[in-house]
């Protein structure tokens, strides 16, 4: 009997290592087809994926994020909005279980917002209002936890380039913004390789817009 319980202490450190390389290699293969994913029907196929791995690793947050993260591109992206809120909805509680699972996450503080975000797409002139400080309240908050955090200064960027002066945002005040998260992409290291590293590819195409706006004003 005690060889038996020795044999089985031994053997827990490998079969732990084995399920969770068996998570990770999920979440890598899944990430990669989300890197390639180029519709708002992929992004929800890729988006149902996570939430599978969700289902068999419950104390993980990461492919909750994931599956949340996936169904909010889909909204942005979506030629038909007229089911983005359903879409967002599943988004939403998805978020609330990783909120759950890891409270006050930067990460996931800054994936409620982009779920707002997401709604706001449907229809900006009215939904503006209705979300736009909570996402942006989202988003300060998301800076106060993890200064360090590109996706947080990206995001509020990209939302004071896309927001009228009037309302307090504007495109100096914007790409000042973008500019700090171009810093803190340079020296960002994800936690692991399946952590989030998304938003440097966006960063660097509106940053060009910026360079155009000042070019085209210099030359006024």
């Amino acid at each position: 009997m005690k060889k038996i319980n020795l044999l089985l202490l031994l053997l827990l450190p490998l079969m732990s290592f084995s399920q969770n390389q068996k998570f990770i290699d999920a979440m890598t293969r899944s990430l990669e087809e989300m890197s390639n994913a180029a519709t708002a029907e992929a992004f929800l196929a890729v988006s149902n994926r996570f939430e599978r791995i969700a289902l068999a690793e419950k104390t993980e947050w990461l492919p909750y994020y994931y599956a949340a993260y996936a169904r909010s591109v889909s909204a942005f992206i979506a030629g038909d909005k007229s089911k983005v809120d359903e879409v967002l909805d599943v988004a939403q509680k998805l978020v609330d279980v990783a909120d759950s699972l890891s409270p006050d996450n930067s990460e996931i503080v800054l994936m409620k917002a982009m779920v707002l975000a997401g709604r706001i797409s449907v229809d900006p002139m009215s939904r503006g209002m209705q979300y736009g400080m909570q996402s942006g309240m989202l988003m300060q908050r998301a800076i106060t936890l993890d200064d360090s955090n590109p996706r947080s200064y990206y995001m509020m960027g990209q939302s004071l380039f896309y927001t009228p002066e009037q309302f307090g945002g504007g495109k100096e005040a914007g790409c000042n913004m973008l500019e700090i998260a171009r810093e803190k992409y340079a020296t960002f290291q994800p936690a692991s390789s399946i952590h989030p590293t998304w938003g440097e590819e966006q960063l660097v195409e509106l940053l060009k817009q910026c360079a155009a706006t000042e070019s085209n004003e210099s030359g006024e």
